[in-house]
């Protein structure tokens, strides 16, 4: 947001109107500073120059554009953020190309404020500075200018400049304050180096902070760097904020690896995008209509990247008609949702629309989808609509409030407020006990919970004799379209709902029973046997294995079957005991604490005439599962509910 003491003002009109002579006049300082532009008597390179006034709380910046065709795109850059527009005329050569090619401009970029100044009136006479007058309230009937003050100026005699400076101020007045979403982000339109001090960029803070010492990036290379030190409208100073012309210095950049179009931001804050997807308007005055897979220049911010065109839900634009669009970038750049652009034609190279970033990281889409055309109406609609639509995209991938108001470029508390309506709605869900929250769009959740059951139920088509699914089967299943929490979340949804049922470390489908397999049952009744004929003596399972001559991938399912149905009992990693083996066990411990208080693995031991590794699995698995509970060295049996 700009601050409330400062507005940014752009000219805008044709070549030789008077628009630097302007500025200067009402500032006391020549916009032209270049060598080539003193030279050639035009503006080549955008100038910025400050207003001040004592009896005036603002400080006026104004953004003197190129008027020249050659330099459009340059125009397109200076107007990209400004507040306020200084349409400027002539009224010795009235309204020319170039004015209405900077006025379609100014309006696909959306600015709301401004007037007009009709310079070199000392050149003509009172009617036909009429005659001029009539026709540019004619020329902006029906736009942001319609009832604009229209102000007769000459910048050479100084008549009219009081007039049009308290015009000016006024439009301050008015201004409103931008939207902040806290983080920081400008758009650099200059680049250049200071003697002693090194490269600096420029542009406008579109949102957050910025200050001296601060480390940022250069999108959409992601080039990281330190800020040194910080200008705002010329001066020093410690940090800079929103709606403000600022100036970094940067430590460890060099000047060839920046230019204008990339944008200085905060770390981690933007992605690098060749894709945007966007609402356009084509302007009623374009040359013919749109075609899908035109070559276009796209300026954005203060980019300008060549792009082809592809129209969702359509063949063609018309003149004057409005379409969403997909613009497939030739190369990387940076955006958010609600960013204007402009597009001009790839040849010749003239302005035929604009509009507005919808999504700054979509999919290739299905161009005549309904389902497409519907999530791009809700982008562009209110707040409540596109946070839920920019959920529903995320599908299986949980989203904080956070991550979405940084996918939107909006404030974080506005997010916020539409995830809390739309979760009391029941259109999000939320993955609970976490903070800070993250959530599901129902939709999501529910294709998740499909798939997930899917997945169990396709296990056991293909192994229809196991009587269940190993979790980590069904985790790394899952984790291919979600996340560990929300597979959480499902699972303890679905068995709480009765549909699956856990077995250890494995899932089941309720009701269900196994298939019987003759050579199945045969071999785990091979493997129990082995294991019940060796008593307190339990051998280790690969020598089960060899000595029944089976391979690991059948021999370890047959005896994790074994497991998981108690016929075995895993005392410890290397001590197996059959379940009557291991009741024969209790017995004996129970036996020796009814007869001495205690028993101690030695005492074990000697009553079970077996080794002290097989009488310590016993007693630890004995503490473990609560059947006893360990006194200093002794155990003793703990006190039964």
């Amino acid at each position: 947001m700009p601050g409330p003491d400062h507005v940014i003002i752009g000219t805008a009109g044709h070549i030789d109107h008077g628009k630097s002579a302007l500025v200067k006049a009402l500032t006391g300082t020549d916009p032209d500073s270049l060598p080539e532009e003193k030279a050639r008597g035009m503006t080549i390179e955008l100038g910025f120059v400050f207003l001040d006034d004592p009896d005036y709380p603002k400080q006026i910046v104004f953004i003197d554009v190129p008027g020249h065709e050659k330099f459009v795109k340059t125009m397109a850059a200076g107007a990209s953020h400004i507040d306020a527009a200084l349409l400027v005329v002539a009224a010795d050569e009235g309204i020319a190309v170039q004015t209405r090619e900077h006025f379609d401009i100014l309006r696909l970029l959306d600015v709301r404020h401004g007037l007009v100044a009709l310079t070199k009136c000392d050149l003509v006479d009172e009617a036909r500075l009429a005659e001029v007058t009539a026709a540019v309230r004619a020329f902006v009937a029906g736009s942001f200018l319609d009832g604009a003050p229209v102000l007769p100026v000459s910048a050479l005699a100084g008549s009219g400049i009081a007039a049009l400076k308290a015009a000016l101020q006024e439009i301050g007045r008015r201004v409103p304050v931008r939207p902040d979403n806290g983080i920081f982000r400008m758009p650099i339109d200059r680049v250049f180096t200071v003697h002693g001090f090194g490269t600096v960029v420029a542009g406008t803070i579109l949102g957050g902070t910025v200050g001296a010492g601060d480390r940022i990036a250069i999108f959409p290379e992601g080039l990281e760097t330190r800020v040194r030190g910080v200008q705002v409208h010329g001066a020093k100073a410690d940090r800079s904020g929103l709606g403000r012309r600022t100036a970094l210095n940067l430590q460890d950049a060099a000047k060839d690896d920046l230019r204008r179009g990339q944008v200085a931001a905060a770390v981690g804050s933007l992605s690098p995008t060749s894709r945007l997807d966007a609402r356009l308007d084509v302007l009623p005055c374009a040359p013919r209509e749109i075609k899908h897979r035109d070559r276009v220049r796209l300026h954005v911010g203060t980019d300008e990247v060549m792009a082809r065109l592809a129209i969702i839900g359509g063949r063609t634009i018309a003149p004057g008609a409005s379409a969403p669009v997909q613009f497939v970038l030739e190369r990387p750049t940076v955006a958010l949702p609600g960013d204007r652009f402009v597009i001009r034609s790839f040849s010749p190279i003239v302005t035929i629309g604009g509009g507005r970033v919808l999504d700054a990281a979509p999919e290739k889409h299905k161009r005549f989808s309904g389902r497409v055309l519907e999530g791009l109406e809700k982008l562009g609609g209110t707040t409540r609509q596109a946070v839920d639509q920019m959920f529903a995209q995320s599908a299986g991938r949980p989203q904080s409030a956070a991550d979405i108001a940084l996918k939107l470029g909006l404030a974080g508390s506005e997010v916020a407020e539409a995830v809390s309506a739309l979760v009391a709605e029941g259109r999000l869900v939320a993955l609970p006990g976490e903070t800070p929250g993250r959530f599901l769009h129902k939709s999501g959740h529910d294709r998740l919970a499909e798939g997930l059951l899917a997945a169990v139920r396709a296990y056991f088509e293909k192994n229809p004799c196991r009587p269940a699914m190993p979790y980590s089967d069904l985790r790394a299943a899952f984790l291919e379209t979600g996340d560990a929490a929300t597979l959480k979340l499902l699972l303890d949804a679905s068995v709480a709902a009765g549909v699956l049922v856990r077995h250890g470390a494995e899932i089941g489908l309720a009701g269900r029973e196994p298939r019987t397999d003759p050579a199945e049952t045969a071999l785990r009744a091979g493997i129990e046997g082995a294991f019940k004929a060796a008593r307190f003596a339990a051998p280790l399972e690969d020598q089960v294995r060899l000595r029944l001559g089976l391979n690991p991938s059948v021999f370890n399912p047959a005896l994790n079957a074994l497991l998981r149905s108690g016929e075995l009992v895993r005392l410890a990693p290397k001590v197996i005991y059959h379940r009557e083996t291991l009741e024969a066990a209790r017995t004996a411990v129970a036996g020796l604490v009814e007869r001495h208080g205690s028993v101690t693995i030695a005492g074990l031991r000697d009553r079970l005439e077996l080794s002290r590794k097989y009488a310590q699995a016993i007693l630890e698995y004995f503490d473990k599962t609560g059947y006893t509970r360990r006194v200093e060295d002794r155990h003793v049996l703990a006190k039964r509910p």
